[in-house]
């Protein structure tokens, strides 16, 4: 038994001796670099019940990086009361590929792809518009980050050629 203790003991310790490796991963890609923090504020969205009525939620959302071109979004949604809500995403970017793949909910999960149709980081923001057409329909986003401020609108587009807003994420930036 004591054999075994000292065993354990001296291969712990050469574990813990092992020298430590230093990561070289990429920095975040140029889009990305403003996404990450907490930041405060409201999504609008039109109402799903009666289309000609918008409904105003208290939000907060935490945004890290999971990857160099992919960010996490977690959703806390104020939704009336003794009613929170909350909400999981992640976002992948591939510029090469001009796509973004969005994936969202845990008890649900859901997986779209869309055209990355502009980007561009200019004047200390980052811009990104991306959409996905399916038949006639069109689902537009453009989404709009600076250091105190994040942007994310959605527009629709039916078949008659009609465009709507359909929802809009505002966020300011909390300070640490």
């Amino acid at each position: 038994m004591i054999m075994l203790r000292r065993t354990a003991l001296l291969t712990l310790g050469a574990m813990a001796m092992s020298p430590a490796h230093a990561l070289y991963d990429p920095k975040p890609i140029a889009l990305l670099e403003l996404a990450t923090g907490t930041w405060l504020g409201s999504l609008t969205y039109r109402d799903y019940q009666r289309s000609d009525k918008m409904v105003t939620l208290d939000t907060q959302m935490t945004v890290s990086l999971v990857a160099p071109d992919e960010l996490s979004l977690y959703y806390v949604f104020d939704d009336g009361p003794a009613k929170t809500v909350y909400s999981y995403e992640r976002m992948k970017l591939d510029l090469g590929a001009n796509q973004l793949v969005w994936q969202s909910g845990t008890s649900k999960p859901g997986r779209t792809e869309y055209a990355i149709t502009s980007s561009m980081v200019a004047d200390g923001k980052s811009q990104i518009t991306f959409e996905k057409i399916t038949d006639a329909y069109r689902d537009k986003y453009d989404l709009e980050i600076s250091k105190s401020n994040w942007l994310l609108t959605k527009h629709e587009r039916n078949p008659a050629g009609a465009e709507i807003l359909r929802s809009k994420y505002i966020f300011k930036k909390r300070e640490s």
